[in-house]
């Protein structure tokens, strides 16, 4: 990962966020399972980073973005407010989504929702070691 970020979102929270490859590349936001982080990505990340720019957040209640109270605060449809808002808040329009496990449902939702994506593709694959 080359940089790492803690963005603000209109949705009220704050998300660590970690950045890799050219920001002027296709856009790929990466979504992490339960419980994880950003660190999912983190032996895919350099294979992808020469050919495209990827966005890893921690989703909100994971690592070290914001843990809001209630679970009102974790319903899908806010998980896909949160990664709408995240895109506004980076300058990004259209972009590829990945999503592992609850990632994946956050992915799928996010797809049913709306067009944004440019494209998408979800996995829930097991963990590999």
């Amino acid at each position: 990962m080359s940089e790492f970020r803690r963005v603000p979102l209109a949705t009220g929270v704050t998300l660590n966020v970690a950045l890799a490859g050219d920001s002027e590349a296709p856009p790929v936001i990466l979504l992490h399972g339960f419980p994880e982080s950003h660190r999912t990505w983190r032996g895919i990340a350099p294979l992808l980073q020469d050919r495209f720019r990827l966005v890893m957040p921690d989703q909100r209640g994971f690592a070290g973005s914001d843990r809001p109270q209630g679970v009102e605060a974790y319903r899908a449809s806010v998980v896909v407010d949160d990664l709408f808002a995240l895109a506004d808040a980076l300058g990004i329009d259209g972009f590829a989504l990945v999503g592992h496990d609850w990632g994946g449902a956050a992915a799928w939702a996010a797809a049913i929702k709306a067009t944004r994506a440019s494209s998408g593709w979800e996995s829930s694959i097991r963990h590999i070691q």
